[in-house]
């Protein structure tokens, strides 16, 4: 069993915050801010075991948030995408040397639209890793494993 020093409990939390600033970010339709989340980061898709699907990609910025602005369909003045990530059964694992962990996660969006009423209508599992950069823990892989899908209509501007 892992020893919970006061350094490691501290990377917990901050990956924790980390997890959940995406989910404010992504539905508040902060989309530069979602980018530069990533911006230290590798992504793809992956399988149940967290196994990369394809070739997992470098996260330039401007494609991140040209993929946001491609992918994600806005309601509304202010633009949002009326919805609501939900991260939970988030499990963090820390280095001993404190400076890189990896999480799993499972994610459930929910979405209410004037043509779609409330639920949800994605969910999966995030596997992500993290490293210390510059004194602050930064993402540095994104896998998604998309388990269920139900009515992306509202939601999605092209298919999965």
């Amino acid at each position: 069993m892992t020893a919970y020093t006061i350094e490691r409990l501290s990377a917990v939390e901050a990956i924790r915050d980390l997890a959940h600033l995406y989910t404010h970010l992504i539905d508040e339709a902060r989309l530069e801010e979602v980018a530069d989340l990533f911006a230290h980061s590798v992504y793809g898709q992956c399988d149940g075991a967290g196994t990369p699907l394809g070739p997992v990609r470098d996260c330039d910025p401007a494609g991140v948030l040209a993929a946001c602005r491609g992918f994600i369909r806005m309601h509304g003045t202010p633009p949002r995408p009326r919805t609501k990530h939900v991260v939970t059964n988030l499990r963090v694992d820390v280095a001993d040397d404190c400076r890189t962990a990896t999480s799993l996660s499972y994610f459930t969006v929910l979405q209410a639209t004037e043509a779609l009423p409330l639920q949800p209508i994605l969910s999966g599992r995030y596997f992500d890793a993290f490293a210390v950069r510059d004194g602050e823990w930064v993402f540095t892989q994104r896998l998604t494993c998309i388990d269920l899908v139900g009515n992306l209509s509202e939601h999605a501007q092209r298919t999965l």
